[in-house]
């Protein structure tokens, strides 16, 4: 019984005059104990009420508001519309604060994720850049390498068949090879068959397309330079049977007719 008892609080109010007394178990809610206080005046229960003691201060309405008696009753004073406004702004005010919160928390957060997706950028950044000097380096190395081959190649043999350069000749000695009529026609197409031609007479094809295509007149050359300088690509190819002077004519005389047959200028 003792205990049973003990689970309930008992509080006068002064309603109009008369003591009321109110007795509301400890486990009920604030909102409970407001409906039970509006029963006892007499008005709605969503009706907003002040709790004041004997001195004037407000009590809040909850289950542990300070025990009173018949002799220092609480007053209940439903609120009026003004104060219900003002409470209403009080309590606008405070969400408008908590939002205000809210936002400079979400802004902090927003900046946060902002300065460290930039950071990711920077060391990604920073990251390629180091590959990049790494790849340079490398094709440094690369480089280098071959520059000492080549010239170890160099030094070792430039011309691996032993052959010395010829020196320029002041007049070209090769016999001069009339063209007829069918070997310049036929110079012009790409069936044209290189492997029956002697070395003069490719010296002179070849002096028949420099002058057929207007490089003579266009750039002025000498006829004379002209030939001495077919004459010394002549004496100086390598004795290669892959690439000698007669694939040198091949691959002219396949430009050659290439250039007749689209009639470039």
């Amino acid at each position: 019984m003792g205990s049973a008892s003990s689970s309930y609080r008992v509080i006068y109010l002064d309603v109009d005059g008369r003591i009321q007394k109110v007795v509301f178990s400890r486990f009920c809610s604030p909102c409970d104990i407001k409906e039970l206080f509006c029963t006892a005046l007499g008005v709605p229960r969503n009706t907003n009420l002040s709790l004041l003691d004997s001195s004037g201060a407000m009590v809040s309405i909850d289950p542990t508001m300070p025990h009173n008696t018949e002799r220092s009753p609480y007053r209940v004073v439903p609120m009026t519309g003004g104060q219900l406004a003002d409470k209403e702004e009080l309590f606008q005010n405070v969400l408008t604060q908590v939002a205000e919160q809210f936002s400079r928390a979400f802004k902090i957060n927003e900046l946060k994720t902002e300065v460290t997706n930039r950071l990711a950028m920077l060391e990604k950044r920073v990251e390629l850049e180091g590959m990049k000097v790494v790849e340079i380096e490398k094709c440094r190395n690369d480089i280098k390498k071959l520059r000492e081959e080549m010239a170890s190649r160099n030094n070792s043999n430039f011309l691996e068949d032993n052959k010395k350069l010829t020196p320029r000749r002041d007049v070209p000695s090769y016999p001069k090879y009339h063209l007829s009529k069918e070997t310049v026609e036929g110079l012009r197409l790409p069936t044209f068959d290189a492997w029956q031609w002697e070395p003069n007479e490719m010296l002179s094809c070849l002096e028949h397309m420099y002058h057929d295509l207007g490089l003579v007149k266009d750039f002025n050359i000498n006829p004379i330079t002209l030939k001495r300088w077919l004459l010394s690509i002549h004496d100086n190819y390598r004795n290669n049977p892959f690439h000698n002077f007669r694939h040198c004519f091949c691959v002219t005389q396949m430009m050659y007719s290439m250039i007749c047959l689209c009639s470039l200028q």
